[in-house]
């Protein structure tokens, strides 16, 4: 696999990623009182809307610096590549660390966690040249893709 069209490959799934997991959460008008009260969790203080809020302004300030990787650059500066992904990442960890309520952070940490694995094996292709984890990097962007549509879900039920 070549390394930009991997790395091409992965900041496009990553963006997808990432726009998945920063919807807002939705409010259907003219709905019952019964649909505010299922958004509550019952082992937090914290609701489902509101921990979805905080973790969606998070995300979009994480996904800042992936919007700043320049492609082009990829192969000659892996590193910077890698940093500014690894800015993402850590942005997502401090989403998931910072919401109170159980299921949106389990939501959050399984897409920081895939973030993690995507960012370890993008390192594999772009510093250590082994495109050989072409295979994990595909399965490990989908379930990226997953986890941030299942946070997408839960946000905007």
């Amino acid at each position: 696999m070549n390394r930009r069209i991997a790395v091409l490959t992965i900041a496009a799934a990553a963006m997808l990623g990432l726009s998945a997991c920063s919807g807002s959460p939705a409010s259907e008008p003219g709905g019952t009182a019964d649909s505010g009260t299922a958004a509550e969790s019952t082992t937090s203080d914290q609701s489902v809307a509101d921990a979805c809020a905080v973790v969606q302004t998070k995300m979009q300030a994480a996904s800042t610096a992936l919007s700043e990787i320049d492609i082009t650059s990829t192969t000659s500066d892996p590193q910077t590549t890698i940093d500014a992904f690894s800015e993402t990442v850590d942005g997502i960890g401090d989403a998931a660390e910072s919401v109170s309520n159980d299921e949106v952070k389990t939501a959050t940490t399984a897409v920081h966690e895939d973030f993690v694995t995507v960012r370890d094996l993008m390192q594999k292709v772009l510093i250590d040249q082994d495109t050989s984890v072409a295979e994990e990097l595909s399965t490990a962007t989908a379930e990226m893709q997953t986890s941030g549509n299942e946070l997408n879900t839960l946000c905007t039920s």
